[in-house]
């Protein structure tokens, strides 16, 4: 059961970010919810069980290691957002 909510937060948070930036294309939005699943499962499984009392792996939920899940994938939306984003001036336009 913890896998599954690390990959339904992940999916869910990596779409809401999608549609906050704009994703220009189809291909985008999925990357933004490929790298929300990888944020939130790796998060889950490296940060949660070292820095909280639950394990999502385990059975143990707590808020604050479904919390945790969570903000491992929005830091990890943010670094893929500030690496690769584009630059949005359009020449000509100004």
């Amino acid at each position: 059961m913890g896998y599954i909510f690390m990959i339904v937060s992940g999916t869910i948070l990596g779409w809401q970010t999608a549609f906050m930036v704009h994703a220009d294309s189809v291909r985008a939005q999925w990357r933004f919810m490929a790298v929300g699943v990888v944020g939130a499962v790796l998060s889950g499984l490296l940060l949660t069980p070292e820095l909280t009392h639950g394990n999502l792996v385990s059975g143990t939920y707590t808020v604050d290691a479904l919390l945790m899940t969570m903000a491992g994938a929005l830091a990890a939306l943010v670094m893929y957002n500030y690496l690769y984003r584009r630059d949005t001036t359009k020449p000509g336009l100004d």
